[in-house]
């Protein structure tokens, strides 16, 4: 399933994300407006253009930035004035109270000397001169920068779209995210609105099932094959019709057209005006039969003739921003060509550029020009070009280009049922034949949205549990009090019908503002172990340091609390021989008030925290079943799946805990049944539409889900088979954390719903990537 994220940020590869600003005609003094919404774009940061178009209740609070004080300081008591409709507020502020126009002036101490008085106009217009359109914003810098005077854009092949048209198709599956403004009909140009309260697109559907929408300020969605939906823009009680979408397959786009742009930049050597252009950026138009914008179509690009990287936060399957990275910096000069191609099925077009190289950085590079210089990962020409698999290095950071939590890319979903491929033979079960169910249909539903909540960056997990009227997930997330770290995290909801996604979580968090809302407390001084056992190292970020990964829960309602395996673990900089020091369990109230515990449960020990030590069982999933929590402990290198049980009322005594060995339960963990090999995240539980139980993971070669079943816990186990294969039409993909969620299941286990995290490898472990929710119907 592909995000198709327009190019939607606060782009800062540039300039920074500076607030607007209206300049005075003369330019004598500028007036900086913060908190309002107008529109972004890489070269510019925020944009707004004269007349500088602004919504009648508008509230502006300008700070003034003098350009021509005949000397220093004559300027900083300067005070702004605004004439027309217009008023004074308490707090020294300007509100736009009715259509018409507003003239700033300033005081004459920040006027160029000897001149009349600069001034600024400005122009309100009402809410019914107003309307909302859907924008890209990457086609609406290309053309308002192809446009200008002095151009830093050129564009040729096909149109550029700036504004979508009123009605369009979306490709079904496919997780859409486009830009909205306001825009003054005829001029096109931006109309400034407040920042605060949030502008929200609204949904109303008028054909099939509903499409997957969060509140959002975007066009955002997922959409099904057959479904007709009307968006809205609504904003401080005004509400203003956005456009008519219609989901589509994949193949009825019947056309595809390419635009390129080049960029002006900067060039000492190049003849003439000193400035040279460099391939900036492509997109592709998909269009069916009927002559209609087709959105969302997983299209592949490569390069025929040349190379050229892409970015790839900032691309989507129909866009690339290019960056002249997979030539050897040496090699940049002279004639250069490009011929781009993008393909979908037998759908296929191609682009060509032609420019006058150089070796002069261009801002787009993000693989640095010096001795360590590799080509990127992401070099467009096909394999055997020379291209050497590398990572982006410090440019990109210097450029300042931190894209939407870097969520731009995901993939198709598919299915393909691999019955009877055995993945692992086993003594003791596993290689059992096909399961039991087989899956007629995997919708992709879209992200889980839990981005949406400040401070929850999801780097791994979603283990659930319903806990009464609600479901409890656990994660480790991005930490936001010490950098370089991850933590422990959940998130709460009351939404048990994901057939419309799932929304709204309510995130964890602690009292302490300093402890950076972690699900699972540290004891002692394991927080403080890098600093006490780093040695040699940074300890920000290269230190070894204390981490507990939380896994599987199950709620035990008779004594009132949800018990929460985890690992503790010695995390190095680069993951690679992360040190396991064992297992436990952690106990919350099923109030899920307070802060879960780290009970004592092995006293006397070096570890009196941990239930298990560093070669005992690693747990991967877990159940209840007749008053005993049945537990799958997969972890470790090519280790198999063991199975252990306990009294649910007895799970935090070690002593309590019997291991599946020899088709019986032995106190002894030395040698249990290996059943299957599965993953460090897993889940297990008993479908009753297949009257067996199921087993789902993610593969630990393959970018797959795969499932087993079985008849009982003990096995034997079917043969691993393929459930769902996530597709990227550029990348490759990584597949981790595969979970169903049987509290989610809807017509007595016939649909299931399942998440994994979908990443993509680097040489310092997985990069980017969000939570994927996709719908099972089984046979």
């Amino acid at each position: 399933m592909v995000r198709i994220g327009w190019m939607v940020f606060c782009a800062v590869a540039f300039t920074a994300c500076d607030p607007p600003e209206m300049v005075s005609e003369r330019g004598d003094f500028r007036l900086v407006v913060d908190g309002l919404s107008t529109a972004r774009d890489l070269f510019t940061g925020s944009y707004w253009d004269p007349p500088y178009p602004v919504l009648a209740g508008t509230r502006i609070c300008p700070e003034l930035r003098c350009q021509a004080c005949p000397e220093e300081g004559a300027c900083d008591d300067a005070a702004v004035h605004a004439s027309g409709p217009v008023a004074v507020d308490e707090d020294g502020c300007f509100v736009v109270e009715s259509p018409g126009e507003v003239v700033w002036t300033v005081d004459p101490s920040c006027g160029a000397p000897g001149q009349q008085p600069d001034r600024v106009r400005m122009r309100v217009v009402g809410p019914d001169a107003v309307e909302a359109r859907v924008t890209s914003t990457l086609d609406a810098m290309v053309v308002r920068h192809a446009m200008r005077d002095n151009p830093v854009v050129t564009a040729f092949g096909a149109d550029w779209l700036a504004l979508l048209p009123r009605e369009f198709k979306v490709v079904a599956g496919e997780q859409v995210a486009i830009g909205v403004g306001l825009f003054e009909p005829g001029t096109n140009l931006i109309v400034a609105r407040q920042s605060e309260p949030e502008a929200a697109v609204t949904w109303t559907t008028t054909r099939g099932r509903a499409p997957i929408t969060y509140p959002s300020q975007q066009l955002e969605l997922v959409t099904f094959a057959g479904t007709e939906s009307e968006a809205s823009f609504e904003f401080a009680g005004h509400r203003w019709p956005l456009a008519r979408v219609t989901g589509v397959p994949a193949d009825a786009a019947t056309s595809l057209e390419l635009a390129g742009a080049f960029y002006f930049m900067e060039d000492a050597d190049a003849p003439l005006i000193g400035r040279t252009s460099v391939p900036f950026a492509a997109r592709a138009v998909a269009r069916d039969d009927a002559g209609d914008l087709v959105v969302g179509l997983p299209v592949t690009w490569s390069a025929e003739v040349g190379n050229m990287a892409y970015w790839p936060e900032m691309a989507s399957p129909e866009q690339l921003i290019l960056s002249d990275d997979c030539v050897a910096p040496e090699d940049r000069d002279g004639p250069r060509e490009l011929v781009l191609r993008a393909r979908h099925g037998d759908l296929s077009a191609s682009l060509e550029f032609t420019w006058a190289g150089t070796r002069e950085p261009a801002p787009f590079n993000f693989v640095e020009p010096d001795s360590s210089w590799e080509p990127p990962d992401t070099c467009l020409a096909p394999a055997g070009c020379g291209c050497r698999s590398g990572e982006p290095g410090g440019a990109a950071l210097l450029l300042g280009l931190l894209l939407l939590g870097r969520r731009r890319r995901k993939s198709h979903v598919r299915t393909g049922m691999l019955a009877g491929t055995c993945l692992l033979a086993l003594p003791a079960g596993g290689c059992g034949g096909a399961p039991s169910v087989r899956a007629a249909e995997a919708i992709p539903l879209g992200d889980v949205p839990l981005q949406r909540l400040a401070d929850l960056s999801v780097e791994q997990g979603g283990h659930s549990v319903a806990v009464g009227d609600r479901t409890v997930w656990a994660f480790r997330t991005a930490t936001r009090v010490r950098p370089y770290e991850t933590t422990t995290a959940a998130a709460v909801t009351a939404d048990f019908d994901a057939r419309d996604g799932l929304h709204p979580f309510t995130a964890f968090v602690t009292a302490d503002e300093d402890d950076d809302d972690a699900l699972l407390p540290y004891v002692g001084r394991e927080g403080s172990y890098r600093h006490d056992h780093g040695g040699d190292c940074t300890p920000d970020e290269d230190c070894p340091k204390v981490s507990l990964w939380p896994g599987p829960m199950v709620h035990d309602p008779e004594r009132q609390r949800v018990l929460i395996f985890y690992r503790k673990v010695i995390q190095l900089p680069d993951n690679a021989e992360n040190q396991h020091v064992g297992s436990s369990i952690a106990v919350w109230r099923d109030d899920l008030g307070g802060r879960p515990i780290r009970p004592e449960v092995a006293e006397g020990s070096a570890e009196t925290t941990l239930l298990f030590g560093p070669e005992g069982p690693r747990i991967s999933a877990a159940l209840v079943e007749d008053e005993h929590v049945f537990a799958f402990a997969c972890g470790g290198r090519g280790s198999a799946c063991t199975l252990l049980r306990a009294p649910l009322a007895h799970a935090l005594e070690r002593d309590a805990w019997r291991f599946y060995a020899d088709g019986g339960w032995s106190p002894s963990p030395r040698r249990p049944d290996e059943l299957f090999e599965g993953a460090g995240a897993m889940s297990v539980h008993f479908s009753a539409h297949a009257g067996a139980y199921v087993a789902v993971y993610a593969d630990r070669e393959e970018p797959a889900v795969v499932l087993r079943t079985a008849s009982q816990l003990e096995g034997p186990w079917s043969d691993a088979a393929e459930l769902v294969r996530p597709r990227d039409p550029q990348r490759a993909l990584m597949v981790r954390d595969a979970l169903l969620h049987p509290e989610l299941a809807r017509d007595g286990g016939a649909v299931d719903y399942l998440t994994f995290y979908e990443a993509y490898p680097s040489e310092n472990g997985p990069e980017g990537g969000t939570l994927q929710l996709v719908e099972i119907h089984w046979e």
